[in-house]
C-alpha cells in the first residue's frame, strides 16, 4: 500500500528535493512553471530556508517526493503570498494538486492571511482548470501569464 504525506521541507530532504528537481528542470515543465532554478544549489537554499516563507513537498512513502509546494512573498514584506506548486506527470489529474492547493490556502489561513495569489501561464489548461475549480479570479499579468487571486475570508 501506498502512502502519501505533506512536509514541510528541511535538512533531511535535501537529496529528494534534489531528484525531484532534476525530474522537473525540463522544457515540459519549465515552461507552465518557472518560479525559481530547479538545481542542486536552490535545493540546498530551499532546504535551509529560515524565513517567513514555506515549502512543502508531497511524499509518496516517505522517501519519494511527487509534490512540491511554496507561499512566497513574505520574506520581502508582502502581505499578499504567492502560492506555487507542481505535481510530478506522473501524478498528474490524481488529486494531489488539489490536496496540494487546499493544505496550502490552509497554511495561509492559520498564518492569519486572508487572500492568496498566483501566476499561471496562459496556456496551461491543467492548472487554469485547478484554479478556475478553486475559485480563483484571474487578470492579465503580461500577454503569457495571468494572475489569479482568491478571497480566504468566509463569506457572511
Amino acid at each position: 500500500m501506498s502512502t502519501i504525506e505533506i512536509i514541510r521541507l528541511n535538512s533531511n530532504y535535501v537529496r529528494m528535493l534534489k531528484d525531484f528537481f532534476q525530474e522537473i528542470n525540463s522544457p515540459e515543465y519549465t515552461d507552465f512553471f518557472s518560479p525559481h532554478p530547479f538545481n542542486e544549489e536552490y535545493a540546498e537554499r530551499i532546504c535551509h530556508h529560515r524565513g517567513r516563507d514555506l515549502y512543502y513537498a508531497i511524499l509518496k512513502n516517505g522517501a519519494d517526493i511527487v509534490g512540491y509546494g511554496m507561499l512566497r512573498g513574505w520574506d520581502e514584506g508582502y502581505e499578499i503570498p504567492s502560492i506555487g506548486l507542481c505535481i510530478s506527470r506522473r501524478y498528474q489529474r490524481s488529486g494531489l494538486g488539489k490536496m496540494l492547493l487546499e493544505f496550502l490556502e490552509a497554511v495561509v489561513k492559520f498564518m492569519g492571511g486572508v487572500q492568496v495569489m498566483l501566476k499561471v501561464k496562459k496556456n496551461n489548461a491543467v492548472a487554469l482548470r485547478l484554479y478556475k475549480q478553486a475559485k480563483y479570479t484571474f487578470k492579465e499579468h503580461d500577454e503569457d501569464s495571468w494572475v489569479g487571486f482568491k478571497n480566504l475570508r468566509p463569506k457572511s
